[in-house]
């Protein structure tokens, strides 16, 4: 996979995880519990944020670890010569789609 493919799909994660985040906070109350479905221990909602941001952080320390904290990617979105591939447009679409069902 290329420098840019790689980039843009933990861009993407991490787009996901925000709205997944979103959602999480507009559903739960202050106080709710919940149950994780790896262990099955209750965590608060508070909780529930901590780890979603732990998420996050830890996709961008890899953006930064990929991108040499964005030396090595100086113009790789600003080529000229730069092809859009609708191909791979579509495949993350559909994968998009998937995951939300």
């Amino acid at each position: 996979m290329s420098l840019a493919r790689d980039i843009n799909t933990k861009l993407d994660e991490i787009i996901d995880i925000k709205k997944e985040l979103t959602k999480l906070k507009k559903e739960l109350k202050a106080g709710a519990k919940l149950t994780t479905l790896a262990t099955g221990k209750t965590a608060s909602k508070d909780e529930a944020l901590e780890v979603v941001h732990g998420m996050i952080d830890d996709l961008k320390a890899h953006l930064n670890k990929l991108t040499n904290n964005g030396q090595n990617i100086r113009g790789i979105f600003n080529n000229e010569f730069y092809i859009n591939d609708m191909l791979q447009d579509k495949k993350i679409l559909k994968e998009s789609r998937k995951r939300k069902k």
